[in-house]
């Protein structure tokens, strides 16, 4: 009996010492992160820039491999059957909780398949409106949709997309009636929101900020907890209170590894990923897109993402919301 146990002992200081070694020796090879939407976009974005920072840190190369489709699928998919070791991470986006409620068949489970890292970033939307509707805040429009209901119209990039269902949020919560029209992404409903063909939107900062401050369009509210660094002067959604009190739709970015990556290997990516976002050069990297660092630890990470799946399949299931 004490033999076994003290080789049970042995076997589990041996895999605790293995593990330790491979997290002091981490990276030792180049590290992929896979992002699995486009070039450009706020995921690519991060990523980018959290790569440069890490690689000057390991002294080894980070490279950046964008995998597109089903909304983010693909990617994580990809992620998930990779080699546990820490050399092929993910940054996850905020497609990754709503899809599960979208899609039939989605080939992983974030909480079972991966093993959170840590957010690294974070973004609003902003509910905007062409300057001929007649609502300069949240409080007047939803005075004014509860006037004329089914009068008022929105557009977002997309059936079941963030900036479709970020509306869908503020219609059910506030008992209001407005008409969705979806697009086949962000470009042509800003075109026809600045032409007057439709009435609101709700797309990323980045997307609308350079017609806010040229006065083409005006910004109602921006949808996360606190106001946004890039229009500091434009209230939260939450701040109507009321129903709104406690709204937070932000757009986010963070990296998961696969299930069986070495909790040291998880600890030693997260703590290096750290000390890049709370670097004035990450910031100030992201702040023209309307993105600010936003840290959380992979306990939180995981509670979030968590809380995240739950909050989104309510969302969807409420707007009736169905794939293009």
């Amino acid at each position: 009996m004490k033999t076994s146990l003290l080789k049970l002992g042995a076997l589990l200081l041996s895999g605790l010492l293995a593990s330790i070694a491979q997290a002091q020796s981490f990276p030792s090879k180049p590290v992929k992160i896979i992002v699995p939407f486009s070039a450009g976009t706020a995921a690519d974005i991060v990523a980018r820039q959290l790569g440069q920072g890490l690689s000057e840190l390991w002294a080894q190369p980070v490279y950046i491999e964008n995998i597109q489709g089903a909304g983010g699928g693909v990617g994580a998919a990809t992620a998930a059957k990779a080699s546990p070791d820490g050399y092929t991470l993910l940054m996850l986006g905020l497609n990754h909780v709503i899809n599960p409620s979208l899609y039939k068949d989605v080939p992983f489970d974030l909480l079972r398949d991966f093993k959170t890292i840590g957010r690294v970033a974070s973004g609003p939307l902003v509910i905007i409106a062409h300057p001929s509707v007649a609502a300069n805040t949240i409080s007047e429009l939803i005075a004014l949709a509860k006037a004329q209901p089914g009068k008022i119209n929105f557009g977002s990039g997309g059936n079941g997309s963030v900036t479709h269902l970020s509306l869908e949020m503020l219609k059910s919560r506030a008992n209001i009636k407005m008409v969705h029209i979806p697009y086949k992404g962000i470009s042509q409903m800003m075109t026809d929101i600045l032409g007057n063909q439709i009435n609101l939107g709700s797309p990323a900062v980045a997307s609308a900020v350079a017609n806010i401050k040229s006065g083409k369009l005006k910004a109602l509210a921006v949808t996360s907890a606190k106001r946004s660094p890039v229009l500091p002067d434009v209230p939260t959604v939450a701040e109507s209170g009321g129903a709104m009190t406690g709204y937070d739709v932000s757009t986010w970015s963070g990296l998961l590894a696969p299930a069986g990556t070495p909790e040291a290997v998880i600890s030693k990516v997260y703590a290096d990923m750290a000390k890049v976002a709370q670097s004035k050069t990450f910031a100030d990297q992201l702040n023209p897109q309307g993105l600010v660092p936003d840290l959380m630890n992979a306990a939180e990470f995981r509670g979030y993402l968590a809380g995240e799946l739950s909050k989104w399949s309510l969302i969807v299931k409420d707007s009736g919301a169905k794939l293009d």
